[in-house]
């Protein structure tokens, strides 16, 4: 198979993964947004970011380090799954330990009406969670995306049915939900050993440990990781906020109507999870600008026409799915959509430039809009609460995408408008698509 059409076939099989991942996570926000209620469902919000944060924090970029690695070849892969697993936990122990010290100090600020119990207890689930995210990027650097989508994916709908049995069934509150979200990480572990060993051929035991490796995944990986921590400080500092500033109720109905207005990086998601790997393989950069100037643009126009019926629904989608105590969510998800529309062409640009090994343009671009985000969202928040953290949000995403997109035409060469517009060999596709379609109809 050519290289373009195993590029499609693994684009179309994570796109078919994350459309699954948006029903089942719907469905699954849905349930503990309308059984535990705006404050419940804020109070399980802030309780699920803490580890979350700990990892995005303390991973130092080895996932990246191993896609980027596996992708080049230049290690055996028992080795960087031996190293990946030592490395998860040292760097797992180091998080449960910080992460103790920031609760015993700072808990009563940053998680209000959180019993401090639960807070200490998720620390637990660290090592696990270390392990899966740097075994499961094995799977994405080796580019067996049927094995990365399907772990991807079984997290999840674990989650989602036990989720179904500990709220709607036997009716455990938040416990409940956090008993569905531990037994979903640990059965992705358990899938990942096993899917490790049958569809690689490798196991923990084998390989050696790389002090080599260790220290250029460290070297490269810390680019991409103080760019993934701005990232996610980018994207979250808002929840933080709104928790200092107002209450857990506001932090449930907040995080709702980012639920529903990030569906819409589904396509993008997908796309560069495959393009980090295929741009890390590619020798020629004619080819590499080529591939992300037609994803780019194509994603972008994709996202403003979902956009605009996002927007149009967006009053009906809340009411139907999380009821009338959540209505207030709607105008946020209308002020976010605009930054998220934008960042979908981000996300392809920023994964095009760490597969070509500068991850560290990520990293200065996100230091710039993490520091406007957060001073917007202490400015707008107290006077204008979630409504000040979209408009935030939407500006501070948008920012990014502009910065970005002229970054890249001076590396690249590559001129903006192919970035953005539609080309006329957009159309030329779209036309052996649809002629291809009339023919199976025809045929049959």
């Amino acid at each position: 198979m050519s290289e373009s059409k195993q590029f499609i076939k693994n684009t179309l099989m994570t796109i078919s993964r994350q459309i699954s991942a948006i029903l089942i996570g719907l469905l699954y926000t849905v349930i503990i947004a309308r059984v535990l209620g705006p404050t419940g469902n804020g109070i399980y919000q802030l309780i699920i970011l803490l580890p979350t944060m700990l990892l995005t924090i303390f991973n130092l970029g080895i996932g990246s380090s191993s896609v980027y690695y596996i992708g080049k070849k230049n290690y055996h892969i028992e080795d960087i799954l031996k190293t990946n697993t030592r490395s998860g936990l040292l760097f797992s122990f180091f998080s449960v330990i910080l992460g103790a010290l920031f609760l015993l100090f700072f808990s009563e600020q940053f998680f209000q009406d959180v019993d401090p119990v639960y807070l200490f207890v998720i620390l637990l689930l660290m090592p696990f969670l270390f392990l899966n995210e740097y075994y499961l990027v094995i799977f994405q650097g080796k580019q067996d995306f049927k094995s990365y989508n399907m772990l991807s994916l079984s997290r999840q709908i674990i989650a989602l049915l036990f989720t179904i049995l500990f709220l709607v069934i036997i009716r455990l509150d938040i416990i409940g939900a956090l008993f569905a979200f531990v037994l979903g990480i640990l059965a992705q572990y358990l899938l990942s050993r096993y899917f490790l060993k049958s569809r690689l051929g490798v196991q923990v035991k084998d390989g050696v440990y790389s002090k080599d490796y260790f220290k250029k995944s460290i070297s490269y990986g810390i680019k991409a990781h103080i760019s993934n921590i701005l990232s996610f400080v980018n994207y979250r500092a808002d929840i933080f906020i709104i928790s200092f500033y107002i209450n857990p109720a506001a932090v449930g109905i907040y995080t709702a109507a980012v639920s529903i207005a990030e569906r819409l990086w589904i396509v993008s998601q997908a796309i560069s999870s495959v393009l980090f790997p295929t741009v890390s393989s590619l020798e020629s950069q004619d080819e590499k600008n080529h591939l992300t100037s037609i994803l780019s643009r194509n994603v972008l126009w994709l996202s403003i026409i979902s956009g605009f019926i996002f927007f149009l629904l967006s009053d009906l989608v809340v009411l139907i799915l999380f009821g009338e105590e959540y209505i207030e969510s709607s105008l946020a998800i209308k002020l976010l959509l605009p930054g998220i529309v934008l960042f979908s062409v981000d996300r392809i640009l920023s994964n095009d430039l760490a597969g070509r090994g500068k991850p560290e343009i990520n990293m200065n671009v996100s230091i710039v809009t993490v520091v406007s985000n957060i001073v917007l969202n202490i400015l707008l928040v107290p006077h204008y609460g979630i409504i000040g953290a979209a408009a935030s949000t939407s500006v501070t995403y948008s920012l990014a995408t502009v910065i970005k997109l002229f970054i890249f035409k001076k590396q690249t060469g590559v001129k903006i408008y192919k970035l953005l517009i539609i080309q006329s060999e957009d159309y030329q596709f779209y036309a052996r698509i649809l002629k291809k379609v009339k023919r199976r109809k025809v045929s049959t």
